[in-house]
């Protein structure tokens, strides 16, 4: 048997290794951004959800506000009403 020819030189191949030591590390850096990044938007959007449920129950809130106020002002207008007609029952009988 021959002598093997090698196919790159010990530089050659040091160099490779360099490029991909350098390769390795560029993408470890963009990695650890993106994971990053990715726990970021999963906080936002617990944060969303969490606005989501507060702006539910402000609304609920608005709405039983709302009721309570029509009935209250139902309520008044029946007593002013009835006072009225009493003042004016009271007024037709002193005229009579």
């Amino acid at each position: 048997m021959g002598e093997q020819e090698q196919w790159y030189s010990n530089k050659d191949l040091y160099e490779m290794m360099v490029d991909l030591s350098k390769g390795l590390e560029q993408t470890n850096a963009e990695l650890l951004k993106t994971q990053m990044m990715i726990r970021d938007y999963n906080g936002l959007r617990e944060e969303v959800g969490e606005c989501r449920k507060e702006v539910a129950e402000n609304c609920k809130a608005i709405a039983e506000i709302r009721t309570e106020r029509k009935t209250t002002l139902t309520m008044w207008g029946v007593i002013t009403g009835g006072i009225l007609f009493i003042f004016s029952l009271l007024t037709y009988v002193n005229i009579k």
